[in-house]
């Protein structure tokens, strides 16, 4: 677009979707987000600035607020009996740069806009200044997981106790 090169990722627990937005030379990633409960609110501030670092591009962690009523009852698969309203959405939406860098959250309790100045040129900067795309090995990453995706795969195993390491 005019506003730069763009992306919408949907799932940002997944590090390769990021990856793949880096690698075709996206600036913005939008990650727009219903995410609720407690299992899901600590990765919250971690997935979307890691991806931007990472990747060398901005990203907006988009996070509805409120619960939502349904019309019918539902179950989660968490053993809760059927139920109506959703999770409770957190929001706490926030933008960070391809340094790391972040905007303040917005509010856990009530809709909002965020207005945030971006210098692409960052992108680039950060690319050049850290060097990560650079040493990337998306060849040996490429065939590593077409070995993985392969029905004889057999993942390697290290049997090493992590108390042992630290």
């Amino acid at each position: 677009t005019e506003f730069g090169k763009i992306g919408i990722s949907f799932s940002c627990h997944h590090p390769l979707n990021s990856l793949i937005f880096g690698v075709n030379g996206a600036e913005i990633v939008f990650n727009p987000s219903a995410a609720g409960g407690v299992g899901t609110e600590p990765l919250w501030s971690i997935e979307p600035r890691s991806a931007a670092i990472a990747n060398g591009y901005f990203t907006c962690a988009v996070n509805r607020v409120g619960t939502e009523v349904f019309e019918n009852d539902f179950t989660t698969g968490d053993g809760k009996s059927p139920h109506r309203e959703s999770d409770y959405y957190f929001g706490s939406s926030y933008v960070t740069a391809p340094n790391g860098n972040r905007s303040p959250g917005l509010s856990r309790t009530k809709n909002g806009i965020l207005i945030v100045e971006m210098d692409l040129n960052l992108c680039r900067q950060i690319k050049d200044q850290w060097g990560f795309q650079m040493s990337q090995r998306l060849d040996l990453y490429a065939e590593l997981l077409n070995r993985a995706t392969r029905s004889d795969f057999a993942p390697q195993i290290v049997r090493k106790s992590c108390k042992q390491q630290l």
